[in-house]
């Protein structure tokens, strides 16, 4: 599990964090060099993530994982073409659970079950002695395993990055893609930190704290929620934000 958590952050990282709307926009024009730079950027952190295994290893597993997101990621831009919303909605989502299946099929085949001595060794070489007045890790921190750290990781990227592009999609099918680029941008933003803060309120349980974020954020566009088409932008994207973060904490809660 944990190799797959490993390559489940690469993933998102790779799509959702350093794949920029330019990218994005000439991926869906079909230019090749679009295509190919972000193949090679997710062979890169997945290469990245399983070094731990081996170097030579790591890179032919991460040039086969690169080369299948490349694959499908082609023929999600050829799909879309002249696709209504709703159309490209389902094909995203299509498109994220094919690249979840792939690394989840992919994992075993990574020779190594343990990280290799040599890249530990390395590693270490660059390890700083502990200072002795260095403060002690708090107690809740220092039982976390690393699967549970990663699990951590990979909940917090995918709802707070992808969930910002899943929002979005839902928002372009519902209300037609009428809203402007500029409020579109900082509808995601909002929504970013929106997110972050509410699924770590859920996960310690301070759920009674949710409440004044949104009311915060409702007093903010009060003026704006006049018009009846954004009411309903702001509606449907909030609810979509809340109910992304409320589940991400408490799958957060759970694991922890």
């Amino acid at each position: 599990m944990t190799v797959f958590l490993l390559l489940l952050c690469a993933h998102l990282i790779g799509d959702f964090l350093l794949q920029n709307d330019q990218l994005v926009t000439a991926k869906n024009a079909g230019r090749i060099w679009a295509h190919l730079k972000h193949g090679l950027c997710i062979a890169g952190l997945t290469w990245l993530a399983v070094h731990w295994y081996g170097l030579k290893p790591a890179f032919w597993y991460a040039a086969l994982v690169g080369l299948a997101h490349l694959m499908l990621d082609s023929a999600k831009s050829w799909l879309e073409k002249g696709k209504a919303p709703g159309s490209k909605l389902f094909l995203f989502l299509l498109d994220q659970g094919l690249h979840i299946l792939v690394l989840l099929a992919f994992s075993p085949l990574l020779p190594a079950a343990t990280p290799d001595p040599k890249v530990i060794a390395f590693y270490q070489r660059f390890r700083l002695a502990t200072p002795v007045l260095a403060p002690a890790a708090p107690a809740s921190l220092a039982v976390l395993s690393l699967e549970k750290m990663l699990w951590v990781a990979v909940t917090y990227l995918a709802a707070v990055f992808g969930g910002a592009v899943l929002t979005n999609r839902i928002l372009a099918w519902l209300t037609g893609d009428a809203q402007e680029e500029k409020t579109r941008r900082l509808s995601s933003a909002i929504g970013i930190m929106e997110r972050l803060i509410l699924i770590t309120l859920v996960a310690v349980d301070a759920i009674s704290a949710v409440g004044f974020v949104l009311a915060a954020k409702s007093l903010a566009r009060y003026q704006e929620l006049n018009k009846r088409d954004f009411a309903e932008y702001y509606l449907v994207g909030t609810l979509t934000s809340f109910s992304l973060s409320l589940f991400a904490g408490l799958w957060l809660k759970t694991i922890l």
